[in-house]
């Protein structure tokens, strides 16, 4: 997942930014699970660690969304979060409005329970 993300973010390129990528990702997933109450098909599970001898960074993602509106919708939450886009109101427009779609999309919801009633 991370790098779908990554590679739809036209603003960021080479690893200077993979820590704030990942901290964004996780950003969004709260904002969209918290306050709009949608359900993802999936986790997100990024970590980044660095070799001490080599000085490296390694990043393993164990995310389990493959849902592309959703990578779409996250890597337009960190493609307005990082750095000062020019597009910047085009990307939050852009990002309430699917925001908006999958609060009200079946697909995004919790499972309601179904209420039956005997006459």
């Amino acid at each position: 997942m991370f790098a779908e993300v990554k590679a739809m973010m036209t603003n960021v390129s080479g690893d200077a930014y993979d820590e704030e990528i990942i901290l964004n990702i996780k950003a969004c997933v709260i904002d969209l699970t918290s306050s709009a109450e949608i359900t993802l098909p999936g986790e997100v599970s990024i970590t980044r660690t660095k070799n001490e001898q080599t000085g490296e960074w390694t990043i393993t993602d164990n995310s389990t969304i493959t849902d592309e509106f959703v990578i779409r919708v996250i890597a337009i939450w960190c493609g307005m979060q990082i750095g000062n886009p020019p597009n910047y109101d085009q990307l939050r427009a852009s990002y309430n409005a699917y925001k908006g779609q999958m609060k009200f999309s079946r697909k995004y919801k919790p499972s309601e329970a179904v209420v039956t009633t005997e006459v």
